[in-house]
């Protein structure tokens, strides 16, 4: 079922809901107004009886009573009057023509006498009992106008209540329709977006609504996906260019040399520089390898508590293997009393491959291979700064700087590929953590944050 049909639905739903409620309320207050107020006219006629009867001072006996009730037929209509004495008598008793005489209880009787007053229906008539100095009134009839009143009142309430259901079920779609409209607008201008033109963006109302708020999120996704697809963009093409390269430089290079006999020197001299390309190639393969590795979810990785000092303890000699010219000097604040405030929720393979590139990259370019790691810590988190003494990173390359393949003008001389930092970065967020750079022209300091382990299923 359609939206639109759902809110038309539930909207008539509850405002029928509420008519009933309405229709209902009106009718039963308004037959105990009925009832009350025929009961004042039966509580006046039996009193009147009553003392007509028993305060005989007037000159007025039983026949002219009688005579008396037979003339008062159209203020009470089916009636019956009695009186009961002391001992449960009656000493009146009038009933109107072609009428049911009404039997009265002495159990009735005696409730009378102990309330003052006693009232109950019976086959459509109200029934009333007086009592007074143990003499009991009865005044019983049938409210002919009062039923007449509230029949009509139930039958213009039905068709008011009929009425307001089919005005609400036609206004409610208009106002469904109406609602659903700029809903069917976005969904329009979402379906004529594609991959091709991310670039387009959903039309935001000037009001402040929910409506703003749904086109503002879509508006903000596209951004992200555009952001997203033109980065996979230039990845395929650097990827594209720099996996040819040394895969072109290797072809060329056998083609030339297949072409002739050569000495013995100049083959060693082409396998050597095979040799680099195929050692480029490989490692420009395995960077590719751990950054689709990186980008996936935390659930697809083996995690564990793993001590950052131990990993960072690992780095300088490895690094030395890389190029004898690093160094690395490691400076550890004091341990937290805490053991687990050591430790952090990952995995150790991925942590490592993050810390040692971004401290490889800080002996790269420091002017004397120098790479200064400090370790300190907090409540809440584990920190690490890595600085250098290069030139340092422009201000407008900041965020560039963690794009695959992307290389600064200092960064050129330089060999490398340009997927450490992004790779250390996109290991780094999957860890729950951050990294921020301060730069300057002395040198760059990167910041790592990683959350506790106790703390990371927290954060």
């Amino acid at each position: 079922m359609k939206f639109r049909y759902r809110i038309t639905l539930l909207y008539t739903a509850v405002v029928t809901a509420i008519l009933l409620l309405v229709c209902y309320s009106v009718f039963y207050f308004s037959s105990l107004s009925r009832l009350a107020d025929f009961k004042k006219l039966l509580k006046v006629r039996a009193i009147t009886t009553l003392h007509l009867l028993i305060n005989n001072n007037d000159g007025i006996n039983k026949e002219q009573l009688r005579r008396l009730d037979e003339t008062t037929f159209l203020a009470l209509q089916q009636k019956t009057i009695l009186v009961f004495n002391k001992d449960d008598v009656a000493e009146y008793d009038f009933t109107d023509n072609n009428t049911e005489k009404v039997i009265v209880s002495k159990e009735q009787i005696d409730k009378a006498r102990l309330n003052g007053e006693y009232s109950f229906s019976e086959k459509n008539k109200d029934i009333l009992l007086v009592a007074e100095n143990n003499i009991v009134s009865v005044a019983a009839a049938y409210d002919a106008n009062g039923f007449e009143r509230l029949k009509t009142l139930r039958f213009i309430l039905l068709i008011s209540f009929f009425a307001g259901t089919a005005v609400t079920f036609l206004s409610g779609l208009l106002f469904s329709l109406r609602l659903v409209k700029p809903i069917k607008k976005i969904s329009g201008e979402v379906h004529e977006i594609s991959s091709q033109n991310l670039s387009r963006r959903i039309v935001v109302g000037k009001a402040k609504d929910e409506l703003y708020e749904l086109s503002s999120t879509f508006n903000d996704l596209l951004t992200r996906l555009e952001e997203s697809f033109e980065i996979q963009r230039r990845f395929i093409a650097n990827a594209s260019h720099e996996l040819s390269t040394p895969l072109t430089s290797i072809l060329s290079q056998l083609e030339t040399t297949l072409q002739n006999e050569r000495l013995v020197e100049e083959y060693k001299s082409v396998l050597y520089s095979v040799y680099e390309d195929v050692r480029n190639l490989t490692e420009l393969t395995r960077s590719l390898l751990e950054i689709a590795r990186a980008s996936g979810t935390k659930e697809g990785i083996e995690l564990s508590l793993v001590r950052i000092d131990e990993l960072l303890l690992r780095i300088p000699a490895n690094l030395k293997k890389i190029d004898p010219q690093y160094e690395v000097e490691l400076h550890f604040d004091m341990f937290p009393e805490d053991e687990e405030n050591l430790l952090v929720f990952g995995n150790s393979d991925l942590l490592y491959s993050a810390l040692k590139n971004i401290i490889a990259n800080a002996c790269k370019y420091s002017e004397d291979s120098l790479a200064v790691v400090s370790l300190y810590f907090t409540a809440s988190s584990v920190n690490i700064k890595v600085s250098d003494n290069g030139p340092g990173i422009n201000e407008s390359e900041m965020d560039l700087v963690f794009q695959p393949f992307y290389r600064s003008e200092a960064a050129k001389s330089k060999q490398g590929f340009g997927l450490g930092l992004p790779l250390s970065l996109r290991i780094i967020k999957l860890h729950k953590g951050e990294i921020t750079i301060q730069s300057d022209k002395n040198g760059s300091v990167f910041n790592i944050i990683l959350p506790i382990g106790p703390l990371f299923h927290q954060s």
